[in-house]
């Protein structure tokens, strides 16, 4: 019986135990970006919930909502990067 020479295979073990490192380390880059994004959206509508009164019962109340509903579509829109919107949009047509 003829032994196959197999010195050498290791490199190709090596190269695929990188490549799936690879791949799991950006997917996890992904995620961690996605949840930082997640989370400033999420922070923006806490701060809005806190400072809008459960009851409105004075013109005071509904411009002081006003307020807060203007300084928060001000950070949400300096926050999002319409960047991926294009893309996506442009892929579709």
């Amino acid at each position: 019986m003829t032994r196959l020479n197999q010195s050498g295979s290791h490199i190709i073990g090596f190269a695929l135990l990188v490549l799936v490192l690879g791949v799991v380390g950006f997917t996890g880059y992904k995620v961690q970006q996605s949840h930082n994004k997640t989370s400033v959206a999420n922070q923006t509508a806490t701060t809005a919930k806190a400072a809008i009164p459960a009851n409105m019962t004075s013109t005071a109340d509904l411009q002081s909502v006003g307020q807060v509903l203007d300084q928060s579509s001000a950070q949400l829109s300096s926050n999002l990067d319409d960047g991926q919107l294009n893309a996506d949009l442009n892929s579709m047509l």
